[in-house]
């Protein structure tokens, strides 16, 4: 199978930006997992120990309705900003536009040459020199699909762990390998054979990016009424539009579709066909932005539209739910629950009987500092006669400490006919009270 020639080279003001903007997305991907806030990594997604961190805020498994939050927050954000700009997450920030422009065709380029030469070499006959070449753009492009890999998983192990899989070498973490080497040759597969088809056949967003883009949408736009008829530079046709049908708009499209056809599907907006477009109406001295970004119906774009409206305010709606659920998130998980395998026992002091219920107490630190708490019954429990003895009473937890042990609540034998037997135990902790409420079992 041969390398895809990929699209052809173009420059321009939109290809610049885009070089530049692309290159930093990489630079911040690649050196993101290594970045850390007080011992922690600015993104971790560790779904295997439900734990999760986003610059600075950790997260654990029962904070779901938190990321449930911010799912939304990402998908009406996607929706208002394509809206607004129709496809231009895909050609200019989506990653797999990004790794494919910045990184994957740059390497063709340099290995193979530029559009003209590598194509003429992909179609001239076969012998040892070619298939040398081709192997060796290929392990050029597994080598760097096994760095992406690992920065992928880097996401969602540490870079640390990944540092220490590299290190100790495939045969003490199997299991790691196996996962990583799949990962390295699917990413082969993609930026190698399967490129853009990725956008056509695997990628929901592409599906439903009709759905979001209206009239006032901005898209990559060609001037049917300036640029036809169509024709070839002639003195004697001066009838014919201001479109040459030199079809560099064609070689230089990633998804090599014809814009002259009006808006398609497969189209990423990613303004190469612009910029080749303009550099051949210099040359052949016609005015610029035949294709251009334009809206559907050729007017400025208004943020007077029923939907932006609309996407505005369940933004809005859901980050005041966000920003709130994060300002009353507790410091420390707050667990209490009785043992059921010994729910109350009986002692004895002196000769007073005291009844006992054994209950287990969970702490888990939410945050990334050491956090001062105690523990006791409420005030009223407390003059009832319940008494809390337990090794967490006041105690230091560490950063993020996960915390089980057992603990007893206990009453005298005489208090406790007349006393209540719902109790609450409550955490103190940075100066707010949180409780949990157990049932006192005594003598049947």
């Amino acid at each position: 199978m041969l390398p895809f020639a990929g699209p052809a080279e173009v420059k321009g003001k939109y290809q610049r930006f885009r070089n530049i903007l692309q290159t930093i997305l990489m630079v911040i991907f690649f050196i993101l997992p290594w970045v850390k806030i007080n011992g922690e990594p600015v993104i971790l997604m560790d779904f295997f120990h439900r734990h999760f961190v986003f610059f600075g805020f950790t997260f654990f498994s029962h904070d779901t309705p938190l990321l449930f939050f911010l799912v939304i927050l990402l998908v009406l954000s996607i929706f208002l900003v394509t809206a607004l700009f129709g496809r231009l997450w895909c050609g200019w920030t989506c990653p797999q536009t990004v790794f494919i422009h910045a990184l994957f065709n740059k390497i063709e380029k340099v290995i193979m040459g530029p559009f003209a030469q590598r194509s003429a070499f992909y179609k001239s006959q076969d012998n040892l020199q070619k298939k040398i070449k081709i192997l060796f753009l290929y392990s050029v492009y597994l080598f760097f699909s096994w760095i992406l890999a690992h920065s992928f998983v880097a996401y969602f192990t540490g870079a640390d762990l990944v540092t220490r899989y590299i290190y100790d070498g495939p045969f003490q973490h199997q299991q790691a390998f196996f996962v990583l080497m799949t990962i390295t040759f699917v990413l082969f597969f993609n930026f190698a054979f399967f490129r853009e088809n990725f956008c056509f056949y695997i990628c929901p967003y592409g599906r439903f990016q009709n759905a979001l883009i209206d009239r006032n949408s901005l898209i990559v736009f060609y001037d049917t009424l300036r640029g036809e008829p169509r024709g070839k530079i002639s003195a004697i046709e001066k009838e014919k539009g201001d479109c040459i049908d030199c079809n560099r708009c064609v070689n230089v499209c990633p998804t090599k579709i014809d814009i002259r056809k009006g808006f398609q599907l497969e189209c990423i907006a990613c303004a190469k066909c612009i910029d080749a477009c303009n550099d051949v109406m210099e040359k052949v001295k016609r005015p610029q932005h035949l294709i251009r970004y334009e809206t559907g119906n050729n007017k400025p774009i208004t943020l007077k539209r029923f939907r932006l409206a609309l996407y505005a305010v369940l933004i809005f709606v859901f980050l005041s739910g966000f920003i709130w659920s994060l300002e009353h998130r507790v410091p420390v998980d707050f667990n209490m629950a009785r043992a059921h395998e010994n729910p109350f026992s009986v002692r004895f002091d002196g000769d007073q009987k005291i009844i006992q219920n054994q209950i287990h107490v969970h702490l888990k630190n939410q945050t990334n500092r050491m956090l001062h708490v105690q523990v006791k019954v409420s005030d009223q429990n407390a003059s009832e006669g319940y008494k809390l003895i337990s090794p967490v009473n006041e105690i230091d937890l560490q950063s993020e400490q996960d915390m089980k042990t057992s603990a007893f609540i206990e009453i005298l034998e005489s208090r406790f006919r007349s006393a209540q037997n719902q109790i609450r135990v409550e955490l103190t902790v940075e100066g707010k009270t949180y409780s949990s409420v157990v049932n006192f079992i005594g003598v049947p």
